[in-house]
């Protein structure tokens, strides 16, 4: 038995990693430099999945505060035209009504 990068391994197994090696120099490819292309794409996969997690948490708090603006600027426009019809003495007409939640269009 032999041991391989921390992996014991029979003769025969030996004998078939050698062989396999030798098919990777007929061919060309360099393992070392493989592994370390692989290692190094793990690495940076691990970093992006972190730095997802980063702007999902931005995009949702972003999410939540333009909501709530939203909600604020609807309610402050509200305000604005219940005081305008108030000064200029019109009462809500079904079709210039304002809510505060939706605009009704229809007029």
């Amino acid at each position: 038995m032999v041991k391989v990068n921390r992996i014991v391994i029979t003769k025969k197994e030996e004998k078939a990693l050698k062989t396999l090696s030798r098919l990777f120099e007929i061919m060309g490819v360099d393992l070392d430099s493989l592994t370390e292309k692989v290692i190094s794409q793990e690495k940076e996969i691990e970093s992006l999945n972190k730095e997802i997690i980063v702007l999902k948490d931005e995009l949702k708090s972003s999410k939540e505060e333009n909501i709530k603006f939203i909600k604020d600027s609807m309610s402050q426009i509200y305000l604005n035209v219940q005081k305008a019809n108030k000064e200029v003495g019109v009462n809500n007409k079904p079709g210039f009504s304002f809510e505060g939640k939706k605009i009704n269009e229809e007029y």
